[in-house]
């Protein structure tokens, strides 16, 4: 798991535990509007991010990462609420429940060339409305004359936060496909598997080269045929090997499988960029079908 996805939850979990520790310790000064207000926005905003995350993370479950992230925002508003009263537990808890669907159902249909941005721009909101959140409760009951409390300093640690946490590498696992260097007609080889089911691709994020020969095997290890598309990638040398004849008239590296069978495709790619594939079957990458492949220069 990459370094800044470590970073990204245990900031989450950092902010969370210093909303809820302030809450219980200045409970008595709290009053239940102020408390139902509090719990509200944790566990919404908690539970949106980490939603987005898991969305993301277990594309293709909707199921698991939907109930992971219900019960990650429940807990954050439920025990945030806890201190104050019942109107304030049931308050953070709904709001919870409400963010972890909504991030789970945006993070699964988010495109893939999006995910590491969604992410980033997820926490640093998160970020900023509780650092929002803890100066309304400074005014309202901490007043706390600590000089890290004051709205200036904690706005030029947030900037602080912005930079740094942007010149970090991607926020999502990539699966950097296996090199197998040879000589072949002065070209390196890379072969790389891709497993199709329903409905998703693994993996869902790799890495290839410009310049060197690319065998992409389709292992449809699904019940029903899915493809595998990527778009606009400029590519040479295309030859597949195919036992049924599902090529597109177009110039896009396609290659398609029934169920239980492997299929390859050998091309060159010559853009670097990031691309993303999909399964082309009717509703198969609106159900999670997608992918991104990155090509980086040689």
């Amino acid at each position: 798991m990459p370094v800044s996805l470590y970073v990204t939850l245990i900031g989450i979990f950092i902010l969370t535990i210093w909303i809820i520790w302030n809450t219980i310790y200045h409970r008595k000064k709290i009053t239940v509007m102020t408390g139902m207000m509090i719990s509200m926005v944790l566990g919404m905003g908690v539970g949106l991010t980490i939603g987005v995350i898991l969305g993301i993370l277990l594309a293709g479950d909707l199921f698991s990462s939907t109930l992971l992230a219900m019960i990650i925002g429940i807990a954050a508003g439920f025990l945030t609420g806890l201190p104050i009263g019942l109107m304030a537990v049931l308050d953070g808890a709904l709001a919870g429940m409400m963010g972890g669907m909504m991030g789970a159902m945006l993070g699964e249909m988010i495109a893939p060339e999006y995910q590491d941005a969604l992410i980033r721009v997820m926490f640093l909101l998160l970020t900023g409305t509780i650092i929002i959140l803890f100066q309304l409760m400074q005014q309202e009951f901490i007043k706390s004359t600590v000089l890290l409390s004051h709205p200036v300093v904690m706005t030029v640690l947030f900037v602080l936060l912005i930079i740094g946490y942007n010149q970090m590498g991607s926020v999502i696992p990539s699966s950097p496909s296996p090199n197998i260097n040879n000589n072949h007609h002065s070209m390196s080889s890379n072969n790389l598997v891709i497993q199709a089911d329903e409905y998703s691709f693994s993996p869902s994020h790799t890495e290839i080269m410009a310049g060197e020969k690319i065998t992409i095997t389709l292992d449809n290890i699904g019940e029903v045929e899915h493809d595998l598309e990527i778009k606009e990638l400029k590519a040479e040398m295309m030859e597949q090997d195919s036992s049924h004849n599902h090529q597109k008239n177009n110039k896009e590296v396609h290659v398609h499988s029934m169920a239980g069978e492997k299929q390859e495709i050998s091309f060159v790619p010559v853009t670097p960029g990031k691309y993303s594939y999909i399964c082309t079957i009717p509703g198969h990458a609106e159900a999670g079908m997608k992918g991104i492949i990155e090509v980086s220069s040689s």
